[in-house]
């Protein structure tokens, strides 16, 4: 059908035009050096070049034999690759009649070879039609065949149907001889999902080629968007168009069908991408199942059967709560009526009475529930009253179950939307596991105006529940001993489950790794708080770990204060209450802790820590960066913020690397600012044995006065300058990047990074993985249509103060900074809330002069 050597020729030579269209001033290929043209009959000719510039048909045929002697000789044509690269060659443009002329030709072909025949605009129907359907992209067959069984009863009986075969380059003649000069109404049905004009683009094409058929009247033109139609729909879907077409007053851009179209059921190897837990969440189901065994009940566990729509439902907090709301107040019922059966002789014999009695009594123990409910079941077996028949169609209830709901770090993020407040408020018996697989080296959140709150401090402050911190891949034993109190405990009970991951296929050794770095440094503290444990005379606080962060020990430092005047038992010094046995075990705890923190340290090659200190997330950015390529140089790395890092441990450290932007008048960002006044007042650091480097990013332009200079990266500088003078031993000079350089900051990172790795001994490392490369100003610039970007739209968007950090470095090509209002910081950070953002407009006006309207103009 196709000329093959032809067709190589044309895709031999690259195109210089992008565009969609053909024709009219919308050329869709420009072949350069091409000098065939296509004849009416399809075949196609190249002419041969010659002295004096004439120009004589050449056979197709002798195409191979004359190739041969194009090699031999110059004064004749150049090839297509030569003409190519030929100055003097002219484009030639491929307009709509070439198409339309070559298309009649493949479709000529196809149609002696199979019979079918095709053209630009297919019309099926009578010719003497007043009303068609233009149809485009869906399946023509099934509205053809609605058409032909009509009936006289329906709106479309006798009517045509329009569908094009070739959309573009669009042949306005084609369509003119497919419709018939009597159609007076056109139904034009678009798939157009998201509609950016008032017209779709096939109705506008249409209107103006109707337009241009001279007829005295065009016919009416109805648009309408054409969504999902199932087979049983089409008659009712069809009626529903002709309606409103043949009304005096069609109503435009109707939709027809549904908006999205099912979703195909899973099967073979699909059955993949079935909704799955985690195989690293079965440690702990399997801890309750071993636990509770036959008496468990997870109101949302993930079955087989559940589909996507299912548990977007089920898997809400809200509806868990209520889920469970509902279970509990079902068994109270059961429990009445067991209560109002066993004081009545509907039983065939006395036998069940006694039993319903004791089961009554011990309902609400669990373990006493459990023991007799067997014997009450076979009671009431026996007996074979109705009475016995309607308590045994709800035999299940005689077992007091074990009810949990369990839900993920998502709930961390909006506490009173999330079901845990409900539960907590109620008071009511119910156990909730929260399972947090965020690791230490990402616990900051992405997104700055949604912080994950300290679930587990929340549930202490209501005072009425249980709560519980653990990790199975620290303390196995504490796991254990948390959800059994928890069960006991009458009341909401909250366990907070740590099993940090990044992807579902990590090993168990990456989890451990994760788990003890995050236990060790403090964030995952290990605890667990029982409100009414002082009842028994024992501790309401037990502390499983060695650290716990700042904001459970105010915490714990206020419950103290409160309730030191009212302690039952006294506390004596570990002198008076602890024998010398018992200080000996601790000691050899500690050291077979010891041995095993070297036994993993052993297992990764060097450490280096990664400090940052950032407001806009470009040195916290960097700072992950180069501690996923430190990974994947073998060495240990840890990335945490300035101000977590625990001051006292800076003398034992190896490597250590500093990231910090500059903010203000050369000050230290918000999380860096306690750590660089303890370093810069510290008389007891001694950093002879420490390794360090640091890396600032600023913008020498921020500051145009000559006296505010020195501003530039002054939070760097100064930390570079007070390590020396501590001892500290350099790996690399101080980086600096300018966001005034060629590619931002990435212009001095690109030189000071290879030369830690160099000091380090691990710069020519194998296997490294591919990164895509760092977006530069240019990359910015060259994708922001003019320096625009998406700055509008950031701006419209409110639910954030802040714009995208590609925008944020638009805005400083402009002269415009984002900052925020540093006094309020701590305030809105304590609330949860992001920083108070705003931006500072630089303007150079003539003469320095500027009126109230010029200002107000750049406000708005």
């Amino acid at each position: 059908v196709l000329n093959i050597d032809l067709a190589r020729q044309y895709q031999g030579v690259k195109s210089q035009e992008t565009t969609l269209y053909v024709g009219e001033g919308r050329s869709q290929v420009r072949e350069i050096g091409l000098n065939e043209a296509p004849t009416a009959n399809g075949s196609l000719t190249q002419p041969e070049q010659t002295g004096s510039g004439e120009q004589s048909p050449r056979d197709p045929s002798s195409a191979s034999s004359s190739s041969s002697d194009r090699k031999d000789s110059s004064s004749r044509a150049p090839s297509v690759a030569e003409s190519a690269t030929t100055v003097d060659s002219q484009p030639k443009s491929v307009s709509s009649d070439d198409v339309d002329s070559i298309c009649d030709s493949i479709w000529s072909q196809i149609s002696t070879a199979t019979g079918r025949k095709y053209s630009a605009f297919a019309y099926t129907g009578p010719r003497n039609a007043e009303n068609a359907l233009f149809l485009f992209g869906s399946d023509p067959a099934l509205f053809g065949a609605e058409f032909e069984s009509a009936t006289q009863a329906d709106f479309f009986r006798g009517v045509g149907l329009i569908t094009p075969t070739l959309y573009r380059p669009w042949l306005t003649e084609r369509l003119n001889e497919a419709v018939p000069k009597t159609v007076k109404r056109i139904a034009v049905l678009e798939q157009v999902r998201r509609k950016t004009t008032k017209w779709g683009p096939i109705l506008l094409d249409l209107l103006m080629s109707l337009k241009s058929a001279g007829q005295q009247q065009s016919p009416t033109l109805v648009g309408y968007q054409l969504g999902y139609l199932e087979v049983s729909t089409i008659t009712q879907a069809l009626s529903g168009i002709f309606q409103n077409l043949l009304a005096k007053a069609p109503i435009q851009n109707l939709e027809i069908g549904q908006h999205d179209g099912p979703k195909a059921a899973l099967s073979g190897t699909q059955k993949e991408f079935e909704l799955n837990q985690p195989k690293l969440e079965n440690a702990y189901m399997k801890i309750l199942d071993q636990l509770f065994g036959q008496r468990l009940h997870i109101v949302n566990a993930l079955s087989k059967g559940d589909n996507v729509e299912d548990r977007t439902i089920s898997s809400t907090p809200g509806y868990g709560f209520g889920s469970l709301l509902a279970r509990k107040e079902h068994r109270e019922r059961f429990v009445s009526e067991v209560q109002a059966a066993a004081k009545t002789r509907d039983f065939t014999t006395d036998a069940p009475l006694k039993w319903l009695s004791q089961w009554a009594l011990a309902a609400s123990d669990a373990d006493k529930a459990n023991k007799i409910a067997p014997e009450v079941i076979s009671r009431l077996s026996t007996d074979g009253s109705v009475a016995a028949s309607k308590l045994l169609s709800s035999k299940g209830l005689f077992y007091k179950e074990s009810q949990w709901l369990m839900g993920s770090d998502a709930w961390a993020y909006d506490l009173g939307n999330s079901g845990v407040h409900h539960m907590l408020a109620s008071g009511e018996n119910m156990n909730m596991l929260i399972v947090d697989s965020t690791p230490y080296s990402e616990r900051t959140a992405e997104d700055a105006a949604r912080r994950k709150k300290d679930i587990g401090l929340y549930a202490m402050n209501f005072g009425n529940a249980y709560v519980a911190s653990t990790a199975v891949y620290s303390s196995y034993t504490q796991v254990l001993s948390a959800m059994m109190e928890a069960e006991a405990f009458d009341g909401p009970s909250v366990v907070l489950a740590y099993l940090p991951y990044n992807h579902e296929e990590d090993s168990p050794m990456t989890v451990l790794q994760e788990t003890k770095k995050a236990v060790d440094l403090g964030y995952w503290p290990l605890y667990r708080w029982n409100p009414k444990a002082e009842e028994k005379g024992e501790e309401t606080f037990k502390l499983d770990s060695e650290r716990i962060k700042h904001e459970l020990q105010q915490f714990l430092k206020r419950d103290n204060q409160l309730s030191q005047l009212m302690r039952r038992h006294p506390q004596f010094h570990a002198n008076l209450s602890e024998s010398y046995g018992t200080e000996v075990r601790k000691v050899q705890k500690r050291k077979a802790k010891d041995a095993y923190e070297v036994l993993l340290e052993g297992l990764q090659g060097a450490p280096m820590t990664i400090l940052f200190a950032s407001d806009n997330g470009n040195a916290e950015n960097l700072s992950k960066r180069l501690g996923n390529r430190g990974k994947a140089r073998g060495l240990k790395t840890m990335v945490m913020a300035m101000d977590e890092y625990p001051l006292e441990d800076m003398n034992n450290e190896e490597n250590i690397v500093f990231i910090t932007s500059t903010a203000g008048q050369g000050e230290f960002p918000q999380n860096g600012r306690n750590f660089w006044e303890g370093v810069k007042n510290s008389t007891d650091l001694d950093l002879a044995t420490v390794n360090f480097s640091v890396f600032a990013l600023g913008d020498s332009h921020y500051w145009p006065r000559k006296e505010d200079k020195h501003y530039y990266n002054k939070p760097g500088k100064d930390l570079f300058a007070r390590l020396i003078t501590l001892g500290g031993k350099s790996l690399v000079e101080c980086g600096l990047g300018d966001d005034q350089d060629p590619d931002g900051y990435q212009t001095g990172y690109a030189e000071w990074e290879p030369k830690l790795w160099e000091a380090l001994g691990v710069a020519n490392v194998d296997g490294l993985p591919e990164e895509p490369p760092p977006l530069t100003n240019e990359d910015i610039k060259i994708g922001s249509n003019f320096l625009r970007g998406t700055i509008a739209e950031g701006l419209v968007d409110e639910s954030t103060g802040a714009i995208s950090a590609s925008d944020q470095q638009l805005t400083k090509f402009h002269g415009i900074y984002m900052q925020d209002d540093r006094d309020l910081r701590d305030e809105r950070k304590a609330q949860g809330l992001e920083p108070a953002y705003s931006f500072m407009i630089r303007c150079r006006l003539p003469g320095g002069v500027a009126t109230p309207t010029q200002w107000n103009q750049m406000d708005a």
